[in-house]
């Protein structure tokens, strides 16, 4: 098991993220398709796809979370690669150095998520996304702060398991952003794509670590 979060994590991380991704690419242009342009599957396939070529490049952990968030706003139209990009470039910018315990993990997610923050109004409760990525990054700051010593993989176990609950409930949502919201009371009862793949990616950097 790994314990600490180093550039090799995040490459094999990223290629186990983009394995479910692939392996979940209907599905989750079919959750799509239910309130919005039924892309979000072919949207996050073509950022993971980005994000594994960026992460493999010479450099820091720190440059590869900044070539990822340069390389995968640019890979796709919208806002699934804007507000990834903007989550990779504040981890970029938490990271200190190019191995990190899982306090220090913690903290630069905790910093992906304020420079995300800076890009989007949106909340619990939204249906969009940040369903799943505000409670996991509240997962990780709680499980480090309720145990100092706890591991790289109860930090990111923890989180994924909060992305897939925040992401189950927000079929009891009304849209508030992104085409969806035109559907009002009509939004409800669909899964949000967008919270569905994030919940996946967390779960598939929890395995990696696991590994």
């Amino acid at each position: 098991m790994t314990t600490e979060f180093t550039k090799d994590l995040l490459v094999k991380a990223l290629r186990k993220a983009l394995d479910a991704i692939e392996a979940n690419f209907d599905y989750l242009n079919k959750l799509d398709a239910a309130a919005g342009d039924g892309d979000h599957g072919t949207a996050i396939l073509s950022t993971m796809k980005a994000a594994v070529a960026s992460a493999e490049k010479p450099g820091s952990l720190s440059d590869a979370f900044s070539n990822v968030a340069m390389d995968i706003m640019n890979a796709t139209g919208g806002s699934t690669s804007s507000l990834n990009g903007s989550f990779y470039m504040g981890l970029s910018s938490g990271t200190k150095t190019d191995a990190l315990s899982a306090a220090d993990a913690v903290a630069a997610y905790a910093e992906g998520l304020t420079m995300m923050q800076t890009m989007t109004s949106a909340r619990v409760g939204d249906k969009t996304m940040m369903d799943a990525m505000i409670p996991a990054i509240d997962a990780m700051k709680t499980t480090i702060a309720e145990n100092p010593g706890a591991s790289l993989f109860d930090v990111f176990q923890n989180a994924a398991n909060a992305a897939k609950a925040g992401a189950e409930k927000t079929s009891e949502y009304v849209a508030k952003f992104g085409r969806a919201r035109n559907l009002g009371e009509r939004s409800k009862g669909c899964q949000d794509a967008g919270a569905t793949s994030l919940a996946l990616i967390f779960q598939a950097f929890a395995e990696a670590i696991a590994e």
